[in-house]
């Protein structure tokens, strides 16, 4: 596994799961895209956009010091070694809708917010690529901090036509795969006096 390709398989995760849902509801003929939603990058319509503009630390991000980790071996025996600390980021996302007419753009954009609301936590098979630990979960939470204001910014920096967006993050980690030696505990001690 390469869990620094987790990045990417958040991307593949989210754009598959909004391809499934606009294929359930009867939607066979939308695309959807993980690429910078400009006009020149847009295809086919209707096409909706799952772009990650930020990635950034938690903010609650210190300085990182080896932790202790226990787990189990083949046969079973607890193993110990100090492994560094997992960084703690949330990639941003910014989802909007290129249609034939506004209201199809209407349309698309609430159904993209329903998936989300339907799906706060992806796990195991909705999961896209490799860099999943089997027992992961991410969240994808709508980021209310986000703004007209953020709305005006994000479109003027493309140098694009303003257009309905909504607003999403998700929180994940990065492991690292650098390990200590097996560290072993101290069971027990015998004395003997003489």
């Amino acid at each position: 596994m390469s869990q620094f390709e987790v990045i990417k398989d958040i991307n593949e995760t989210l754009k598959e799961l909004l391809k499934e849902s606009f294929k359930a509801n009867g939607f066979t003929t939308v695309s959807v895209s993980t690429d910078r939603p400009k006009k020149d990058n847009i295809k086919n319509m209707p096409t909706v956009s799952c772009y990650m503009y930020h990635l950034g630390f938690h903010q609650g991000y210190k300085e990182r010091a080896d932790t202790l980790v226990s787990s189990y071996d083949k046969q079973g025996n607890v193993v110990e070694y100090y492994q560094d600390a997992p960084a703690y980021l949330f990639a941003h996302f910014i989802v909007s809708v290129w249609g034939n007419s506004p209201n199809e753009e209407n349309l698309l954009l609430g159904l993209a917010v329903k998936t989300f609301l339907e799906h706060p936590i992806l796990e195991s098979e909705t999961l896209k690529g490799d860099s999943f630990y089997p027992d992961d979960k991410i969240n994808v939470y709508p980021n209310l901090q986000a703004d007209f204001n953020d709305t005006l910014s994000f479109w003027r920096s493309l140098n694009e036509e303003l257009r309905p967006s909504v607003y999403y993050f998700v929180r994940f980690r990065i492991e690292s795969e650098r390990k200590s030696s097996e560290v072993r505990r101290v069971t027990g001690k015998d004395f003997a006096i003489r």
